[in-house]
């Protein structure tokens, strides 16, 4: 067995001492029952890794919809709003549509996906501003829909609220597409 050293089991403790103790039983125990979702968390707000203790599941899991998840990639890093920006889709890209625009985005590695999107959702006032008027698009994650669309998550920001959608692949990107990139 492993030894857990002292710091770790101090710096455990002082986590433990910190958290609110006004906390409602309900709230606590939707983090019992989620604890890759308390390790994301935990990790996003205390600059780890959650990917060390294993992937989060997606909270907004289409797989319940029927839907078969094509790519998602759990080890890519959590993204704060602070250091995503909207880049530029692959050269090329703009007239691509159907089955060529599936091929080349599966084709790219290590793209954001739903599991970045979501964490967004969560810290929403990170996005810079200037992205507001686009979509971001988290290819990272596709998704194939029972009407057998590929689909991927967007952010959209409507009257000033940010909001996951899933945009057809198939379809392509338009100007008002941002590829979401680490800054």
């Amino acid at each position: 067995m492993t030894e857990v050293p002292g710091w770790y089991l101090e710096f455990a403790g002082a986590v433990t001492a910190a958290l609110p103790p006004d906390i409602d039983e309900e709230a606590a125990q939707a983090w019992v029952d989620d604890p890759a979702g308390l390790r994301e968390a935990l990790a996003g707000a205390l600059g780890g890794s959650a990917a060390a203790a294993g992937p989060a599941r997606l909270r907004n899991d289409k797989a319940d919809e029927g839907w078969t998840l094509v790519r998602d990639d759990p080890e890519m890093p959590v993204v704060a709003g602070t250091n995503i920006r909207g880049g530029t889709f692959p050269e090329g890209s703009e007239d691509l549509i159907g089955e060529p625009m599936v091929e080349l985005i599966l084709g790219i590695d290590g793209l954001l996906g739903q599991r970045q999107a979501e964490y967004l959702m969560e810290h929403p006032n990170g996005i810079p501003e200037e992205l507001e008027r686009y979509a971001l698009v988290f290819p990272g994650t596709v998704w194939q829909s029972p009407d057998q669309n590929h689909q991927v998550p967007c952010l959209v920001n409507r009257g000033g609220s940010w909001e996951i959608i899933f945009g057809i692949l198939e379809g392509g990107f338009d100007s008002r597409d941002l590829l979401a990139e680490p800054d």
